[in-house]
């Protein structure tokens, strides 16, 4: 996408979703972006981490822990703005506890026990953490969109706004939020960073429909 846009010679930012299970590839990406003068805005930072907050819709106390161990939302802010060709990073902020979370991962460098801790945080994620890759695209034979599905249960289970993953997911054809995946005997759908799809969109069905 990135190099697609440069050669557009129109845009004088790209925000683009950066966070330490990226591809490293893209780092080579965003550097021939900023070299090119075009300014680097991160979002998806906390990579469907929670930040322990009142809100509207209660995270399962399961998937909280699972997102989010201590210092690790600090420690992913800090990841990104290690990153020097990055211009900023935009998380949310609906709480003092976050604005000060975001003071502290500006306030000192990444440190090799925060990479283990992402490192260790990364394996825990794996199979209910979509990075957005596009591999799944078209897989589905129901014509499931997945990844957006994925997203949907994100806003619930990881930032707490169920009205807004369900929102989006009553906005899916009827063809679409009509399928069950329990209907079907196996999952044709593969995931390369090992994300369990089948379990996934099964819940978010559940969850929304």
């Amino acid at each position: 996408m990135i190099p697609a846009m440069l050669k557009l010679n129109h845009f004088e930012v790209f925000l683009i979703s950066y966070n330490f299970t990226m591809d490293p590839a893209t780092d080579a990406l965003i550097e021939k972006a900023r070299k090119a003068g075009v300014g680097v805005i991160a979002m998806k930072a906390l990579a469907g981490g929670v930040k322990p907050t009142v809100r509207s819709y209660k995270v399962p106390e399961e998937m909280l822990n699972r997102l989010n161990r201590e210092g690790a939302a600090v420690a992913t802010l800090k990841w990104v703005l290690k990153n020097r060709y990055i211009d900023t990073v935009i998380p949310s902020i609906v709480d003092m506890d976050q604005l000060d979370q975001d003071m502290k991962a500006m306030s000192s460098p990444f440190t090799a026990a925060e990479g283990k801790l992402l490192a260790a945080r990364l394996e825990y994620m794996r199979p209910y953490y979509c990075r957005m890759c596009g591999s799944c695209d078209g897989q589905c034979p129901q014509g499931l969109p997945v990844a957006d599905m994925l997203r949907f249960l994100m806003y619930a289970e990881s930032y707490g706004q169920f009205s807004l993953g369900r929102e989006n997911f009553q906005l899916l054809p009827k063809e679409v939020s009509q399928v069950r995946c329990t209907a079907c005997p196996t999952c044709s759908v593969q995931c390369p960073n090992g994300v369990e799809i089948a379990g996934r969109l099964g819940r978010a069905q559940e969850l929304f429909g």
